[in-house]
């Protein structure tokens, strides 16, 4: 036995990939060929829990390459068994964070006797490294990258009940507002990332479909508020890369969930993951059942009539939607440097909705002149599917003395059938571990849904006879497809340094969706529905991009320094069949991006930023038909409505301390051509809201966020202040805003027992003014519990949200004349409960299932363990 004193990046490396490859590994029957033995602490003398066991495969001949076979942490009494290796030589090597590594070069399976016992191997602490270590491991909690935070969330007990929505209203910098659509530090254009790749579903359709994962799929969300050229250039406020669990590294496993809450909800989901030799096929279903009831209201001062009169609305809504999810990977590698991968997945919603609202008019002093109420009977449902082709190629090989790509050369991530998080782009993977090779990647992709949605209105008087005063009926229906392709390529140019590196790439896509609206109201005097022309309507609209990119990084010493152009040219064309008018608009831009990141020290380091990007309108923003859900307070788009940008400046400083890690990040933000929501009261008294095109916004903040690991608590707090500037004056003299918001959030996790945590998050979001009033403050409270059991194969989940009831959207509308207050609940009170159990080898990824290791060149530059 040989011992060596292994620098912090080994440590932390051994670590990881210990966590990653399988968290604990069960003898196998005595044919498939198992290595064993304990990890004990050299000071006490007793077993070390969680310590990385590395298993390498050494050459056959002297020209061969060692190469990591496969891995292990070991159990709570420091003992480990690692199966399903075949017959060769191997070297295990030991390691725990702030301990001495320890090897045992050559050990032998043979076909005759298949099971080799290492013994006991003793590991010393290093103390010149424990200082050290104890930072590195915090950082897999919290990790700042240089375009990034990681927020791994695998193991927090409010990740196990509900969906991914759940997750996003912990995140900090990161609001979901009471329709489920995501905004980041205020901007409400974000980019939806799965594992790198943009969602199958956008604009509409995308809350319903985050809303329908389950959030014991996500293992870490990735906040990217200023990406770089290399991705799309769609999310003005940036891009969160939803990374999901590695599932399976040798044989077969999975794991099933179930569960349920007190509104009526359920949720049943499962996973299969098969992996032998090249061949890794992932399998995944999810049902679930969720009903949500919430209530709200709005009181309106018609400010234009003398004397003033008054409208009091009560709004009371039910929702019952259910979904079915499934997905199927696969991969196989061709070689050690060529990978091909086939994937799909599927979705169906069905959706019930039962709404009332109560109409009450009342005259100057207050006193009810009319009441009446209107109901809405919805239903609705969709499905969406989409398939993707890959291929990666990697040229060359690892350079001297380094391991190959763990992923065998293919997409990052490959065990499974994942790309790894943002750092890959669209097409998943970034360049190979070897700075000697070169890598092409390409991916082909369609997807395709459609939905379907009607709704029966009725307007009654609220007396005792229930007079009808108004039925109506509506449908509609959408269609989309989309097709795109996406190349990269990769190539490190040693002749400038050995951590330099080039990216070319190319993105095609072209969209299509068609939408239709019908509506009719029933006329008393000829007893029969008739079509309300002036609502109904169809449209198309059709979308292609063509984009190229170039991005050079390289790292000088302690600098890293990342640059990127990416070229871009758009034709869109809106078309209202109904009145055959079309509405074109093409145009070609420029998104430069700049990063630099300094290490002052091991443990601190500065981040600075420059990227552009691009808000395009959604459809719905752009058909200028009105809706009829409220007919006193319409909806309605803009035709006309031109894409918007914005060029946003980060500062960033990161320090690593003995408990945990600090972040200020500083930012400026301008915007041209802003898109907000616009309204307008006409002399009927109906207000119409629709969308402008204002001149400009200016928004610059800062925020702060802290990461803790201390005795039995961990977690992270993080507060935030801005101020926006916008002048409207293009569209109204009178439209501007100059205000300031705040907000904080705390998320904290206690170690109550062995296999218990309880789970904590604080939300706060500080009243702010807007262009044409204000929105009121928000406070969000979520409660979770988790006790693991039968040697951590199975755990048991409560989550209570919203226990005090505080979740509610308020906003003003205040203007000369009419003066109106909105609000609404998220839902109020819930109580849910979640059982999951993993089976084979899946329950190895528990313990880390967070992103690997390494990564992407410089993306990883910047402290992130």
């Amino acid at each position: 036995m040989t011992s060596a004193a292994i620098p912090l990046r080994y440590a932390a490396f051994s670590l990881l990939i210990g966590g990653l490859l399988c968290s604990r590994v069960e003898a196998q029957e005595s044919s498939v060929p198992t290595i064993s033995g304990y990890v004990v602490d050299g000071n006490t003398g007793n077993g070390l829990p969680s310590a990385s066991v590395a298993i390498w495969m050494l050459p056959r001949t002297t020209s061969g390459e060692t190469t990591l076979a496969t891995g292990a942490i070991t159990r709570a009494d420091g003992r480990f068994e690692i199966s399903g290796l075949r017959a060769g030589s191997y070297r295990v090597v030991a390691s725990f964070v702030g301990y001495v590594s320890e090897s045992i070069e050559t050990v032998e399976l043979v076909r005759g006797a298949p099971n080799a016992d290492v013994g006991t191997i003793t590991l010393n602490e290093d103390v010149a490294l424990l200082e050290e270590v104890e930072v590195a491991a915090e950082r897999q909690g919290v990790e700042f990258q240089i375009d990034r935070t990681v927020y791994n969330v695998a193991d927090d007990p409010l990740a196990q009940v509900g969906t991914v929505t759940t997750i996003l209203e912990h995140i900090p910098s990161v609001d979901v507002d009471i329709d489920g659509n995501v905004s980041l530090r205020g901007v409400s254009n974000v980019a939806i990332l799965i594992n790198g790749r943009a969602a199958p579903v956008s604009g509409d359709f995308l809350a319903a479909y985050l809303q329908s994962l389950p959030a014991s799929a996500i293992a870490s969300v990735e906040v990217i508020p200023n990406p770089s050229a290399r991705y799309e250039p769609d999310g003005m406020g940036g891009i969160l890369n939803l990374v999901l669990k590695e599932d399976v590294e040798l044989g077969i496993g999975g794991a099933l969930t179930a569960g349920g809450d007190s509104q009526g909800g359920g949720s049943v989901s499962g996973l299969l993951a098969y992996n032998r030799g090249p061949i890794t096929v992932t399998s995944s279903y999810g049902f679930r059942r969720n009903v949500r009831e919430s209530d709200g209201g709005r009181f309106r001062i018609n400010r234009y009539l003398d004397p003033e009169t008054s409208l009091d609305q009560d709004i009371l809504d039910i929702r019952t939607n259910t979904s079915h999810f499934g997905s199927i990977t696969a991969d196989y590698a061709i070689s050690d440097n060529s990978l091909f991968t086939i994937a799909g997945q599927a979705g169906y919603r069905g959706e019930g909705e039962d709404e009332s609202t109560t109409f009450v008019e009342l005259d100057a002093t207050d006193n009810p002149t009319l009441s009446y109420e209107r109901l809405g009977d919805a239903s609705g449902s969709g499905w969406n599917g989409d398939v993707r082709l890959g291929f990666r190629q990697d040229f060359g090989t690892p350079s001297q003395g380094e391991a190959p790509s763990e992923d065998g050369g293919g997409f990052r991530g490959r065990r499974g059938g994942h790309g790894r998080g943002g750092r890959g782009g669209q097409s998943g993977g970034g360049p190979p571990t070897g700075l000697g090779s070169h890598t092409l990647s390409a991916e082909a992709r369609f997807d395709i849904s459609s939905n379907a949605d009607e709704n029966i209105l009725t307007e009654q008087l609220l007396n005792d006879a229930g007079d009808i005063l108004e039925l109506q009926q509506t449908s509609d229906g959408s269609d989309r497809s989309e097709g795109s392709l996406q190349i990269d390529y990769v190539r490190p140019l040693l002749e400038i340094g050995t951590e330099t590196r080039i990216e070319i790439g190319y993105r095609g896509e072209i969209e299509r969706l068609r939408s239709d609206f019908f509506s009719e109201t029933f006329d008393d005097s000829l007893g029969t529905y008739v079509p309300d022309n002036a609502l109904n309507n169809a449209f198309d609209y059709d979308q292609q991009i063509h984009a190229a990119y170039l991005q050079f990084a390289t790292k000088l010493g302690a600098l890293g320094v990342q640059l990127g152009l990416r070229a871009e040219t758009a034709t869109t064309t809106f078309t209202l069949q109904n009145t055959s008018e079309a509405f074109d608009n093409n145009y070609t831009s420029l998104f430069p991006s700049v990063f630099f990141v300094y290490e002052v020290t091991t443990n601190t380091a500065l981040r600075a930023s420059y990227s552009r990007r691009i808000n395009r309108p959604r459809t719905w923003y752009l058909n200028p038909f009105p809706s009829v859900d409220d007919p006193l307070n319409i909806r309605q788009g803009n035709p006309f409505l031109r894409p918007e940008y914005v060029d946003a400046v980060e500062l960033g400083f990161v320090q690593y301390v003995g408990i945990g890690s600090l972040q200020l990040t500083p930012y400026y933000r301008r915007t041209t051509d802003v898109i907000r929501r616009f309204q307008l009261l006409g002399d009927d008294g109906v207000t119409t809201s629709t969308f402008e095109n204002l001149a400009e916004n200016d928004s610059y903040g800062v925020e702060f966020v802290a990461s803790f690991r201390t005795g039995i608590v961990r977690g992270s707090a993080s507060i935030e202040g801005f101020k926006t500037v916008t002048d409207g004056s293009n569209v109204d003299s009178d439209l501007e805003n100059n205000s300031f918001g705040w907000g904080g959030r705390l998320n904290s996790t206690f170690s109550v027992r062995e296999g218990m945590d309880l789970q904590a998050s604080v939300r706060y979001r500080a009243p702010m003014n807007t262009e044409q009033g204000s929105t009121g403050a928000r406070t969000f409270v979520n409660l979770g519990l988790r006790q693991r059991f039968l040697d951590d194969r199975a755990s048991l989940s409560v989550q209570l949200r919203d226990p005090f009831d505080t979740g509610r959207f308020e906003s003003i509308f205040d203007q000369p004349r009419l003066y109106q207050e909105f609000s609404r609940s998220f839902g109020g009170r819930q109580l849910g409960v979640s059982l999951t159990y993993a089976f084979g080898q899946q329950d190895r990824q528990r313990r880390n299932n967070g992103p690997e290791g390494g990564g992407e060149g410089f993306e990883d530059v910047g402290l992130d363990g």
